[in-house]
């Protein structure tokens, strides 16, 4: 049996919560069964979505920090570290989300406790990119509980509108797809508010790609600015993430239904999550039943890939129509029509 899991990792301030509440919202609207939340960053003050399993009630940054007399970061690599040292109490607690589901499971965490967890984890990036202790709880879950784990790396739209900034959050994206070793998306997030940056010095798709960096960051707009040494340094840590080859971006508006359904596909894909396979996984049902039904749902998504829609257009006009929204009072949610029915 494989259980599948969203590793939810990104700078403070790019959006995690948000983007993991809309999750939850999206697939409860689709009728993902066994979907549930996991709140692993002990130093959250509220959320504005109510989590299935909760560090906090094992370790909270707060306590931790008035008790040792430590700063947030110290007491943040302190939670984590105490969580690794304590998994049983993570695994008990996913293990029971098993029989709360709309599955077959009675919560031993058998066959038939089918599950789909969201973890929204802290943001402070070290955790990913250097400390190992985050990397060995990710490990207890694929071994003990057998999870497939993809790791969805946020970073802020913002941050294209700076060549050293976007450059950063490259190398950090990097980082800690190396560091984490699963598979991996980045996620370029709060698009919806893309017509704020119309400025920006190259086209929105080469931002998602990522490639040939040297046009952004070598420029005449650069050079000029930048004494030779930093401009050698600044070819040299282009050229490495070009030779890598890894780091590209799905955008995002998480009240855009259209882009998060897009996103979900990638990320199923990732996983191998069809329903055909998570039912698959139980064992329950006709094995050739499984098989054709799972045969179907990866031509449907092989099909949908070769379709790239124009991003940018669809963002600017989201945006536009969401602010005007706004203004007269009115709020659409993830999924809804007006979110995702601007091409």
């Amino acid at each position: 049996m494989v259980r599948f899991g969203q590793v939810v990792v990104g700078a403070a301030g790019a959006g995690k919560t948000t983007y993991c509440n809309g999750v939850k919202h999206l697939l409860s609207l689709e009728g993902r069964p066994n979907l549930f939340v996991v709140n692993l960053d002990p130093a959250s003050e509220n959320y504005a979505y109510e989590c299935d399993v909760d560090v906090r009630d094992l370790v909270c940054a707060r306590t931790v920090q008035e008790e040792y007399k430590l700063g947030p970061n110290g007491s943040l690599v302190y939670c984590i570290e105490y969580l690794e040292n304590h998994l049983e109490w993570l695994h008990t607690q996913l293990r029971g989300l098993g029989g709360k589901g709309k599955g077959e499971g009675d919560g031993s965490g058998g066959p038939g406790d089918d599950l789909y967890v969201v973890l929204d984890c802290p943001g402070q990036v070290e955790l990913y990119s250097t400390h190992d202790s985050f990397r060995a709880i990710l490990r207890s879950l694929e071994k003990s509980l057998e999870f497939r784990f993809v790791c969805v790396n946020l970073v802020d739209l913002q941050l294209c509108s700076d060549p050293g900034n976007f450059l950063a959050a490259i190398l950090l994206s990097l980082n800690v797809m190396l560091h984490l070793e699963l598979s991996h998306v980045n996620v370029l997030t709060k698009c919806d508010l893309l017509g704020r940056y119309q400025d920006l010095a190259m086209p929105f798709d080469y931002f998602l790609e990522a490639q040939d960096l040297s046009q952004y960051f070598l420029g005449d707009r650069l050079s000029g600015r930048l004494d030779a040494k930093f401009n050698r340094l600044t070819e040299n840590l282009c050229e490495l993430v070009e030779d890598f080859s890894l780091v590209s971006f799905v955008p995002v508006a998480v009240e855009d239904g259209k882009s998060m359904h897009h996103l979900m596909k990638v990320l199923d894909k990732c996983l191998g999550y069809t329903a055909a396979a998570a039912s698959a996984a139980s064992g329950h049902g006709d094995p050739m039943d499984q098989r054709q039904a799972l045969m179907e749902s990866l031509d449907a998504s092989l099909a949908a890939e070769g379709i790239k829609p124009d991003w940018y257009e669809h963002f600017i006009k989201f945006g536009a129509l969401r602010e005007s929204q706004q203004g007269g009072g009115g709020e659409q949610g993830v999924g809804q029509g007006g979110a995702s029915g601007t091409e």
